[in-house]
């Protein structure tokens, strides 16, 4: 890096005379004016990121230093700090992919940073300047969920902008490489962000209602086909709201392309009003369903789903919409206040449909209704692939709710309501610290996933709408749904409470690894209705999806094979020492040349010396042997140990070195007795031979004189072909669900919510001060290794069992004989007779780990169903989830 820029001193007395600003050091002749500089020498002073916007291209977003750079469809502001002033940049990008894995993120430290330089040539005099990030030397903990601390010291309210003098620009600020007024969230686009989105709705000069002529809304079926423009005013309620949609491209201009949808009605019909570009910039955040609205200036359309040809009974659509504009007409909408609603409107009331957690047993899968509960559980933030736009995602969360009408929560799977404010302060319950959250949800569907070949056993569960609306503590007042009944009788039980009630309010829960509906219990079950909607994955697919997932996106996929090899881990004894390996420097980010090995798939998954197989033969571990290829491989964690970073961009190649050490699951090996208790590793001896393939050889025991009986599993010089082995890189503390206090709500939320867009206060603790946390009925885990049917590649994955009595994670209330098969089938042991979650049951105690392992003698003779549960939690950590296995019993 020396060879490569000016001293550190000679930078230090640069910027020491340009007034202690790191910037001026690299471009000494702004703001007075100087030519571009597509490749400055390096920064060695520390760069904080305070924050990472994110936005579409758009055909003017390329040429320069951007050009022909690849990276996908949306570009990245960054805004840096030395701690003197603030600079905004662009990111090249051929570094995006950083910030989709949530490496590059808000709060992370940069050295060495180089700041490429260039004017806007579309502006007369070149008046923008325009810096591209090219490169830089990360430094940052290893923990993506959690925001890393190296802007503690930086006042960002008081620093100056780079580049415009003494004063900053008034007014939010606007992308630098495309002609758009908006940012989009980090990690979806159904929410809006920042401060364009107007925070009072525009003032306009309204029409007294006295002696204006109005028009109802079935007499407009008479003005769709002229699209006549001076149309009298409606006056309308509107009943739903749905969901913002984004329709920006990078292959089209168009300033804010925002689609906001209402439904509405009178007392003659219902239609859709549709709010277009910079109108739900206006509106979008302040129109909410039960308001009264005057409109005027529309056009009147037939919908969507009819200009298509769709069946308005099929798709329970109005008939025809009212688009408003900005411009051509510019559309005027007014909120009408509640005391001036005259009677003789005769407005629709906003109609609810509560349901009790008793009734929900009742309803059928795809109904309708609201609910209200207190919250019990909050599970993290995850995404998955949009169906509909696979390069878009979309954001969600297990919710529980209670509501004393049944021993079973609300199980709801919580979708983006274009609530971003409301959404994030959802938490569960805390009575110990006299804080209580009252969650209502509007418009959720019922879906019955049924397990039982009976049909007498269902798991109902609700799923949000585009029409959901929530509603927690702060934002009740007023609402229309508070004269329910329901939600009348629902405030009664609270006031009402008994204690053994409130204690299991006391016991709420955040965080974690958690999927519902759970899976059936036996292969044939599991055939019938689950595996027809998902194909097997063929474990080299689960490679390259395990290397390929950004952050916090989940799959569920499903493989078939054998079990190598189980170990029990204490959590209390894993949490410091996996907090320890995960805490190391991530290496350096960029590149424009050679990006692409940033994350080389073959090289992060060969069976180093810092990922020992946990597969034991004669009781030595794989990594104990030296043959030549394996000394070789030795020295690549010790490298890395010694740089600390690799370095990225034009000078240096990527080596494969730029991932952090893996933290591999500790496995008990003192003091190991012939019981097999919780710390010993299983290791089965057939299950080994099978490693040793070839063309003429046959099953031998240790010690007959094989050329191979004496060798590891993955002796690569002797017995080829070579085979990979993929150690659990995640982090088993975020897996693990943690009991909730009033006292640790902002770190909580941080830690299990995703990665903010910019700096909002002190950065988040590191992943140590979450062992602090109390986990929630979870006292160790299960490494499971696990091989493919061909036998070149194994994975490690965790099984975390469920408690039945305890837990917020359901399984199949059956009986079962409680061996290591049957409670893989099953998600947990099983106690004699089923109880539900928080209930007394006079029964034993479910078998210990030792049993458990005892009971896994024969395993190597077994071929395997796997269903995991697999999810980045950000950077290079995946953690890969056992959620069931089951033994096969005739081939797939």
């Amino acid at each position: 890096m020396a060879s490569l820029s000016p001293s550190a001193s000679t930078y230090t007395k640069m910027a020491a005379a340009a007034g202690g600003c790191a910037f001026r050091a690299m471009f000494p002749g702004l703001p007075t004016g100087c030519g571009p500089v597509s490749w400055p020498p390096a920064c060695p002073a520390a760069i904080h990121v305070l924050s990472v916007e994110r936005y579409p291209r758009d055909p003017g977003s390329g040429g320069g230093l951007l050009e022909a750079s690849g990276g996908g469809g949306d570009l990245y502001d960054l805004g840096l700090s030395d701690g003197h002033c603030r600079l905004r940049a662009v990111l090249h990008p051929a570094l995006n992919s950083l910030v989709r894995r949530n490496r590059l993120r808000c709060g992370s430290e940069l050295r060495e940073a180089r700041l490429g330089l260039e004017y806007d040539e579309r502006r007369l005099g070149g008046a923008r300047r325009v810096f591209v990030l090219l490169e830089a030397r990360l430094v940052s903990p290893g923990n993506g969920a959690a925001a890393p601390p190296a802007a503690e010291m930086v006042k960002v309210q008081k620093l100056l902008v780079f580049g415009q003098g003494e004063e900053a620009a008034q007014g939010p600020e606007l992308p630098i490489r495309a002609k758009r007024r908006y940012y989009l969230p980090l990690w979806d686009s159904a929410n809006y962000y920042g401060e364009a989105w107007h925070q009072r709705p525009p003032g306009h000069h309204a029409q007294p209602l006295e002696g204006s002529r109005y028009i109802n809304l079935k007499q407009l079926e008479d003005h769709i086909w002229p699209k006549r423009k001076d149309l009298p005013p409606v006056i309308v309620r509107i009943l739903r709201k749905f969901r913002l949609y984004h329709f920006g491209r990078p292959d089209r201009y168009s300033e804010c392309p925002f689609q906001a949808k209402f439904l509405v009605a009178d007392k003659s019909w219902s239609v859709t009003v549709v709010l277009w570009n910079s109108l739900c910039m206006d509106w979008y955040k302040h129109l909410e369903p039960g308001m009264v609205i005057r409109l005027h200036n529309y056009i009147v359309k037939k919908s969507y789903a009819t200009r298509m040809g769709q069946d308005p009974e099929v798709t329970q659509e109005p008939v025809l919409e009212l688009n408003l504009n900005p411009r051509n007409p510019a559309a005027e909408i007014a909120v009408i206040n509640s005391r001036s609603v005259r009677e003789e409107w005769q407005l629709p009331s906003l109609q609810y449909c509560f349901a009790t957690r008793k009734e929900l047993s009742d309803l059928r899968s795809g109904d309708l209704c609201d609910i209200i509960g207190l919250v019990t559980f909050v599970g993290r933030q995850e995404r998955i692939r949009n169906p509909e736009r696979s390069d878009e995602f979309l954001v969600y969360r297990w919710v529980h709710l209670v509501d004393g009408t049944a021993s079973e929560p609300f199980v709801l799977k919580l979708f983006s309501t274009s609530q971003p404010e409301i959404q994030a302060q959802i938490s569960p319950c805390s009575l110990a610290d006299n804080t209580v959250t009252l969650l209502v949800c509007t418009n959720v569907r019922v879906d019955c996933q049924v397990i039982d070949p009976s049909g007498q056993t269902t798991f109902p569960y609700l799923l949000t709408t585009e029409y959901s609306q929530v509603y927690v503590n702060g934002h009740h007042q007023g609402k229309l749904y508070v004269r329910q009944r329901k939600v009348k009788e629902f405030i009664q039980w609270i006031q009402s409470a008994k204690d053994e009630e409130r204690d299991r309010l006391c016991r709420t829960l955040i965080g974690g690894s958690y999927n519902y509906p759970p899976l059936p219990t036996s292969e044939r079950d599991y055939r019938r209705e689950i595996l027809g909607r998902c194909p097997l994955t063929t474990m080299s697919e689960l490679k390259q999806l395990v290397n390929q997932l950004e952050y916090r996106e989940y799959r569920q996929v499903t493989v078939q094979g054998r079990i190598l090899s189980v170990k029990y881990q204490p959590l209390a004894r894993v949490d410091g020492e996996s907090a320890g390996a995960c805490a190391t420097s991530e290496p350096a980010i960029g590149g424009i040349v050679e990006f692409e090995e940033l994350f080389d798939d073959d090289r992060s998954f060969l069976g180093t010396a810092g990922n020992k197989s946990p597969v034991k033969r004669n009781g030595t571990p794989l990594g104990k042997q030296v043959g030549p290829s394996q000394k070789r491989k030795r020295k690549g964690p010790t490298r890395r140990k010694k740089q600390g970073s690799a370095r990225f961009g034009k000078d240096t190649g990527s080596s494969g070195e730029d991932r952090p050490p893996t933290p591999r699951p500790q496995t008990c090996e003192r003091n190991v007795n012939r019981a097999g208790s919780p710390g010993q590793g299983l290791s089965f001896s057939k299950a080994c031979q099978e490693f040793c393939t070839g063309p003429d050889d046959t099953e031998t025991m240790p010690g007959t004189g094989s050329p191979c009986s004496e060798l590891p599993i993955a002796s690569l010089a002797e017995c080829p072909p070579q085979r990979e082995h993929i150690p659990h890189r995640g982090n088993i503390s975020h897996m693990v669900a943690r009991r909730f206090h009033f006292r640790d709500k902002a770190f909580l939320l941080q830690t299990f919510g995703l990665q903010p867009s910019s700096l909002t206060g002190s950065p988040a603790a590191q992943t140590a001060d979450l062992e602090r946390c109390e986990p929630f009925c979870c006292h160790g885990y299960y490494t499971m290794t696990i091989l493919g049917l061909n036998e070149e590649l194994s994975l490690d994955a965790i099984f975390l069992p469920i408690v039945p009595r305890l837990d917020h994670r359901v399984m199949y209330p059956a009986k079962h004989s409680n061996t290591l098969v049957s409670i893989l089938a099953h998600g947990g042991p099983a106690f004699r007779q089923p109880c539900h979650i928080d209930t007394e049951c006079a029964e034993s105690s479910p078998p210990s780990p030792g049993d458990i392992l005892r009971s896994a003698a024969d395993l190597e003779e077994m071929l395997f169903i796997f269903v995991l549960d697999i999810c980045n939690q950000g950077g290079a950590s995946v953690e890969v989830l056992l959620n069931r296995a089951y033994v096969q019993h005739r081939a797939l």
